[in-house]
């Protein structure tokens, strides 16, 4: 249980370590910032980075069944590195709360991040 309650999930695919998502803030404006994310992974380990301007990064091991909770999405940024290394899939599950509709989000998450899979999820 991570306290809050979730209106929308993301479910990001990363085929092997060379896939990857740059530094980024998940600070969109449909996103309810008082509510945590979410992220429950499965597959294959990787590292998630967090940076902020004048600290050093941190970074965090995602195992298979772990579960990491994100706030302050208005000073970090977090990313997934290649891990050329890593040859099996990994899969995410990103759960967030927002205020606008599913496909105002999903237009977003596509235009900000480049995330083919909200295209084919829509489309079916």
């Amino acid at each position: 249980k991570t306290g809050f309650e979730y209106n929308f999930v993301l479910l990001n695919f990363y085929e092997s370590g060379q896939a990857k998502i740059g530094a980024h803030k998940d600070d969109e404006p449909s996103l309810d910032q008082s509510v945590d994310i979410a992220t429950l992974s499965f597959g294959a380990c990787r590292d998630m980075i967090f940076s902020k301007k004048g600290c050093k990064s941190v970074r965090q091991a995602l195992e298979a069944g772990s579960l990491l909770l994100m706030h302050d999405q208005k000073e970090w940024t977090h990313a997934i590195p290649p891990q050329p290394c890593v040859k099996e899939p990994r899969i995410s599950l990103t759960f967030r709360r927002v205020w606008s509709s599913l496909q105002q989000s999903l237009d977003e998450m596509e235009r900000d991040y480049s995330i083919p899979l909200c295209k084919r999820l829509r489309r079916g």
